[in-house]
């Protein structure tokens, strides 16, 4: 049987960003923790970094319009944007019944919900968002409120927050590296500094091939106890998301 079809779409024209993709890609294959034929796509024109949901909208419409004669070609399809991306509800809308859609953001948020416990009055029974600018602050704490569907976040006792590191998507590899470093584990320490964090999901597709540097916050803030926290790539999530949907919901044979 043939292998079964992936695309991974990046929806701005940063090049630099698909190639960590690929690179994440190429890594997944090596440790045979994939079973599907993955693709990457890069916008051809339109913004270098979503910055905003203004950016994320120009770029939905753009890519949507590029890949939309397309559609057919492959069995799952992966927005690698962590923002509510607008092209994952027009995907969705046009591929057929049985071809999986899913955002980074969506699918972070999905296994993140899978691996915390039933008793929200456990230690460590919220996941958290490290984002990039502080745009997203507010974005993504509404998109996290909007899909869990709840009233009030400070009620919920699922979800910590986002902190953010102050550099937008395309500065994650174009700063120094050093710079880069300090701000992600800054935001990090931020986050899990009260201890009640299970879950770090790195809030931008940018991100892809740094969980190195959260880990090594972990270390630096909870000491022994950061073997208990987990560092969630979004883009391998969806991933993992959309393989386990392909299995699962193949649709008819």
């Amino acid at each position: 049987m043939a292998s079964k079809k992936i695309l991974i779409i990046n929806p701005n024209t940063s090049k630099s960003m698909t190639d960590g993709l690929d690179q994440l890609i190429k890594d997944m294959s090596n440790y045979e923790t994939t079973s599907t034929k993955i693709t990457t796509y890069t916008a051809q024109s339109g913004p270098p970094s979503i910055n905003n949901e203004d950016d994320a909208l120009e770029s939905a419409k753009i890519v949507f319009s590029d890949l939309e004669s397309k559609l057919n070609e492959f069995d799952a399809y992966l927005v690698a944007c962590y923002s509510v991306h607008p092209l994952v509800g027009m995907l969705r809308e046009k591929v057929s019944p049985h071809t999986h859609v899913t955002g980074i953001f969506e699918a972070s948020i999905s296994t993140s919900l899978s691996i915390l416990p039933m008793d929200s009055r456990k230690t460590r029974s919220k996941f958290g968002i490290v984002s990039t600018g502080t745009y997203w602050e507010k974005a993504l704490s509404d998109g996290v409120k909007h899909f869990l569907q709840v009233e009030d976040l400070a009620k919920c006792r699922r979800f910590k927050g986002v902190e953010t590191t102050g550099l937008n998507a395309d500065e994650l590899h174009t700063a120094p590296p050093e710079l880069v470093r300090k701000k992600m584990m800054e935001a990090t320490k931020r986050l899990v500094k009260d201890k009640d964090v299970k879950v770090v999901c790195l809030g931008c597709a940018g991100m892809a091939g740094l969980d190195s540097i959260v880990d090594e916050a972990l270390r630096e803030e909870l000491g022994e106890d950061a073997k208990y926290v987990h560092v969630l790539d979004g883009v391998k999530a969806g991933i993992g998301l959309l393989e386990s949907l392909i299995r699962a919901l193949p649709g008819p044979q």
